[in-house]
């Protein structure tokens, strides 16, 4: 109702001044009119005034020269006064002015309807001055009518022409006010314009009360046109011709404007991206009418992003004139990002479908393919027409196919599980994948298709097969397996840890290792041990264990730690076996091959003692006879005692002396005091040598001992070089290069000793198979020093060497180069076992085929506590 009002109030008042402008102009022109006509009638009345003063003058002129009265200028003057009263009997402001040029001013002769004399000539107005312009005019010969100021400042419409009165040139102006004239047409006007607004106001209130209902039947169309524009969500604007927005509806405002800045009045082409800034309407009718711009077109929107907008225009046509363009559009931003968003979902869902280690398979309701991804065709390898249809459903292998029909495509989408089962390549190769079905819904929850996916799992399966193989071998295996942590736990254990320790696996789970100690180490032993493995390095060795009933046994094991992808140590593995059995079995063979050793030594052993018991027998032979011979002299003395105790001799001295000569022989007593000595020299260091070599085969021979102990290195070398002497001197030398400083070393003496014979005897073996003369003679060199914590034996000899195509193999068991009977092979084997398993040495060989060999091994040395052992006898 107030908007209403407000427009009947502004049209009214625009009425009003319609009528006014109407009166106004009606009145100017009117009196415009006046003027011109009054211009006219004062032109005229002045121009007679002037003719007839001219013809006054001339008449009084004529008059005089013919004899008459002389008339002044005065006299015509007030003659033309009168005329001037006559003037302006219809004028309140009507005025005659006749001038004449004084000097540099004009000066009035007559003016306010009356004449002057030349007493009371008024003072005379400068040429210059604006209030004489008239005047001024009509003094230099003009006629004409202008609207200017007169001599008393006021405006008037005055005619003017120039006079002749007498010599003198005079100029006549007959005036009138301009107010005069325009005072009745202003008071016409304002009588009119009060008659036209009555006029106006009443046919307003008549106007509206009759077009009331066709005015609110306009109102309400006009409502609901403007609630329809003004309430879609769709842009709603117009264009006129300069390619300018005229009309914005709302929601185009909240788009592309701001809250103090509309859309109306800004170029449409400038919100249109893809438009330049521009543009006519001519030019963006041919621009919008393109095919790509009724789809989605770019827009600046008022936050400063890009919208996208679908524009409908329709060109306005006036009298075949373009002269509008209404466009529609409807905001796709949203729709456009979603079809953006699904085309990157889509084109990234390729991009990671064809990069895919996993197979993919699109199907319809039907189970039709529609989609399979490259690695499903490497998978079968099958080409895109191979799969077609349901063919991916025939790579399936023959056995699985029923169960998986029935498990996927039997039962409801819910129910559908993962499923492990084998494809069947285009090739016959059989792979084992896990496949998975999803169900593809629509928003209605419908289902429109299936997405199955195809997964390796070959290298799986066959690691699963190769680990319960793995788990079957461990669990059968004889060997005790342990895994533990970092803290030494248990963790797992085999059977074979149960059948050997007694303790059940549930029982030893979480448990430390230590249950297991004997006590048979000591600390600086299982310290070597953890400092080995926790630097990730493996500890190979033999210890002793308790069983759960408190038998000890002897365990051979290995230790490793076990790694993380990144290298780290999570835990340890041991794979351990009881070896007590196999000790005893070794210990026997030892025996066996010593006894083997002393066997074969016998020969040489037995000469070695045949020397020394030779000498010793004819010693003992000698000693006899010389026995016999003290005894006789003995007798012989004791019987010539006897005879002096009963004074049988008289003659004391020389018959004492003959008795004593019979009885005791000088020469045999000065024989016997020589060589019964060297006789008994001679026998005690054969029966040394026998002690000796009696000795070092008691060593060799000995069962061996069960625990290490302290021993002279250097000691053991020499029995054994002792015991097989008869194998070596006929053909070698022996050089010793012992160093004699050297700490004892913690060892079995026996094996040491069994060590040190067999390299000997083979380097004696060398050395005859290298001589080409029975003379020829070579060297073998015992050699020993201490080198980085090693005690180092080397057993060098001049004999054949040892190829190299079989010094790889000279330490395996049963491997020999002798014939056939004389060598068994499991010397060296015994060697390296003795040297590296039971000592945790090493041994080595440097040879140089036709040169000789030399054979390296190297004892650990440990601290030495103990005090040095006496041999035994």
């Amino acid at each position: 109702m107030i908007a209403r009002k407000k427009r009947f109030v502004i049209l009214a008042s625009l009425m009003v001044l319609l009528v006014g402008a109407m009166a106004a102009f009606s009145t100017r022109l009117l009196y415009n009119t006046a003027l011109n006509e009054q211009e006219k009638r004062l032109s005229e009345l002045v121009q007679s005034q002037a003719a007839l003063v001219s013809e006054m003058g001339w008449l009084a002129l004529q008059l005089q020269i013919s004899g008459g009265p002389k008339v002044s200028q005065h006299v015509i003057l007030h003659h033309l006064s009168h005329s001037h009263k006559q003037f302006m009997l219809g004028s309140d402001s009507g005025e005659f002015v006749v001038a004449e040029r004084r000097g540099d001013g004009i000066r009035m002769l007559l003016m306010d309807d009356h004449g002057t004399d030349e007493n009371h000539w008024s003072p005379a107005i400068p040429l210059d001055s604006p209030l004489t312009e008239p005047a001024k005019l009509a003094l230099e010969g003009k006629t004409g009518t202008i609207v200017a100021r007169d001599y008393k400042g006021n405006t008037v419409l005055a005619a003017y022409s120039p006079l002749k009165l007498g010599t003198a040139p005079l100029g006549l102006v007959a005036k009138i006010d301009i107010d005069e004239i325009r005072t009745p047409f202003i008071e016409a006007n304002f009588k009119i314009m009060a008659m036209g607004i009555t006029l106006t106001v009443i046919c307003l209130m008549i106007f509206f009360k009759i077009s009331e209902p066709i005015i609110r039947d306009m109102q309400i169309s006009e409502r609901k046109y403007r609630d329809l524009v003004e309430g879609l969500n769709v842009i709603i604007i117009r264009v006129n011709r300069r390619g300018v927005i005229t009309f914005a509806n709302g929601f185009a405002e909240s788009l592309f404007g701001h809250d103090d800045d509309s859309v109306t009045g800004k170029r449409f082409s400038s919100f249109i991206m893809e438009l330049p800034d521009a543009l006519s309407l001519e030019e963006l009718v041919e621009r919008v009418g393109e095919k790509h711009f009724g789809t989605e077109v770019p827009v600046s929107k008022a936050d400063g992003n890009i919208g996208w907008v679908s524009w409908t225009t329709k060109p306005i046509y006036e009298q075949g004139e373009l002269i509008e363009l209404l466009c529609i559009g409807n905001d796709v931003t949203r729709t456009h990002l979603v079809n953006e968003s699904q085309k990157e979902i889509e084109e990234r869902f390729r991009g990671i479908a064809k990069a895919s280690p996993v197979g993919i398979v699109i199907t319809d309701p039907t189970g039709n393919l529609t989609y399979a991804n490259e690695r499903m065709h490497t998978l079968t390898k099958t080409s895109a027409t191979d799969l077609v249809g349901r063919g991916w459903f025939e790579r399936i292998h023959p056995e699985d196919k029923p169960e998986l029909q029935q498990q996927w495509f039997g039962t409801r989408p819910g129910n559908r599980g993962r499923r492990e089962f084998r494809l069947i390549s285009k090739d016959g190769d059989a792979l084992w994948v896990l496949g998975q079905i999803v169900a593809l819904t629509n928003s209605k929850d419908e289902i429109y298709g299936d997405i199955i996916t195809f997964t390796d799992i070959t290298p799986t399966k066959e690691a699963e097969l190769a680990q319960r193989r793995l788990t079957a071998a461990i669990n059968q295996a004889a060997e005790m397996i342990i895994i533990t942590d970092l803290d030494a736990r248990i963790t797992y254990v085999n059977p074979a840890f149960e059948e050997t320790t007694g303790h059940s696996r549930l029982s030893v789970l979480g448990k430390k290792t230590n249950i297991l100690k004997s006590g048979e180490q000591d600390e600086a032993f299982y310290r070597d041990l953890w400092d080995t493995i926790g630097h990730g390095k493996i500890w190979k060795g033999r210890f002793i264990n308790k069983h759960k009933n408190g038998r000890r046994y002897t365990q051979e094991s290995t230790i490793a730690p076990i790694r993380d992808d990144s290298g780290k140590n999570i835990g340890y593995v041991s794979v351990s076996r009881d070896i007590s059995d196999q000790l005893v079995v070794e210990a026997q063979l030892r025996q066996s091959q010593k006894l083997e050793s002393i066997g074969e030594l016998a020969a040489g052993i037995a000469h070695e003692i045949n020397t020394p018991t030779q000498y010793v027998t004819s010693n003992l032979q000698f000693l006899e006879e010389a026995f016999i011979t003290y005894a006789n002299m003995l007798e012989g003395a004791r019987a010539f005692l006897e005879k002096l105790k009963s004074k049988e001799y008289d003659c004391v001295d020389d018959v004492l002396r003959r008795a004593v000569s019979d009885v005791l022989d000088d020469k045999e007593l000065e024989y016997l005091s020589e060589d019964v000595p060297n006789a008994l020299t001679e026998s005690a260091e054969g029966l040394k040598r026998i002690t000796n070599i009696v000795q070092s085969v008691k060593q060799l021979a000995h069962p061996g001992e069960v625990r290490k102990s302290f021993h002279d290195l250097n000691t053991i070398v020499r029995d054994a070089a002792t015991v097989s002497t008869n194998e070596w001197k006929y053909m070698a030398d022996v050089v010793y290069e012992l160093d004699e400083s050297m700490p004892r070393i913690n060892c079995l003496k026996g094996e040491i000793g069994q060590v040190v014979l067999n390299l000997i005897v083979n380097g004696a073996h060398a050395i005859d198979a290298a001589r080409k003369a029975p003379e020829d003679r070579g060297t073998i060199t015992l050699k020993t020093y201490e080198d980085e914590g090693y005690a180092v034996l080397e057993v060098s000899d001049t004999g054949t060497g040892i190829p190299k195509e079989i010094v790889g193999k000279i330490f395996d068991p049963f491997f020999t180069t002798k014939e056939v009977g004389k060598g068994t092979g499991q010397g060296l084997a015994i060697t390296y076992n003795a040297i590296v398993n039971m000592h945790q040495g090493k041994v080595d060989v440097v040879t140089q085929e036709g040169k000789g060999s030399t054979f390296i091994v190297k004892l650990p040395l440990e601290a030495d506590g103990t005090e040095e052992p006496e041999d035994e006898a």
